[in-house]
């Protein structure tokens, strides 16, 4: 046996000497995997810190289209909090229900715009029905029923309902609605003086003719008896009974 050479007696008698720098080579693979283990882990970090701490992708712009300006300043004014926030951090589903609590806002979406900016979207609630208030209040509401707002007075183009008992009531502005949704667009923004009675029969006037439309049943049908019997401009149409309609 060779000094200094470790041995081991095989089967057949003959002895085989182990490589000297065996263990030594085992060591440094070993070390070069845990270095490069560290190395992964260092990167990883780096990389999540700079994602979701470094001011390197913090929010510079907020991005806003949207239906109306006012609905745009809404926005506006609920996204500036995220302006300097690391984008990855920014709560879009919070915005978007920030945004959406005004009432005046339909719908909100918020996306995030890599690397450095918000995309926004607002969609305005869009009134088509005032309803008389008391205390010379009328309040918006959108095709829905959904109450927009509160005004003084409705914009051009917007009926407004009034009830002889001096409160419209929750089933009063369904059968307004279902109305103003039955009649063609041309018509509906010409539709005056609408009243509920207290029989629930409704009527208005277009122009110069005062329309008997009685209640919110067969709406679609005293649509279109309205509109071809307008063309001939009575004073007064019936359609209370529209299997009989009648005019003056």
């Amino acid at each position: 046996m060779r000094l200094g050479i470790p041995e081991a007696a095989r089967s057949d008698g003959r002895v085989t000497a182990f490589p000297g720098g065996l263990a030594r080579s085992a060591g440094r693979g070993g070390r070069r995997r845990l270095a490069w283990l560290a190395g992964a882990l260092v990167t990883a970090l780096l990389a999540l810190w700079i994602a979701f701490a470094s001011p390197i992708f913090a929010v510079y712009e907020v991005r806003i289209t949207g239906s109306s300006e006012l609905v745009r300043s809404i926005a506006k004014k609920v996204t500036a909090s995220a302006v300097g926030v690391p984008v990855l951090r920014v709560d879009t589903g919070s915005l978007e229900a920030q945004i959406e609590a005004d009432s005046r806002v339909a719908d909100a979406t918020v996306r995030r715009g890599l690397p450095r900016s918000l995309v926004v979207e607002v969609v305005a609630r869009v009134p088509v029905l005032g309803v008389e208030k008391a205390k010379g209040q009328v309040d918006l509401v959108d095709i829905q029923g959904v109450v927009a707002e509160r005004v003084t007075k409705a914009p051009a183009g917007v009926p407004v309902v009034s009830s002889a008992s001096g409160q419209v009531s929750p089933a009063g502005v369904k059968a307004a609605l279902g109305l103003l949704t039955a009649l063609p667009e041309s018509l509906r923004a010409k539709v005056q003086n609408l009243r509920i009675d207290v029989t629930e029969s409704m009527s208005f006037r277009v122009g110069a003719t005062t329309v008997t439309w009685g209640g919110a049943d067969r709406a679609e049908v005293k649509a279109r008896l309205v509109q071809i019997l307008l063309t001939k401009q009575p004073a007064t149409i019936d359609v209370s009974a529209p299997d009989t309609p009648t005019t003056t």
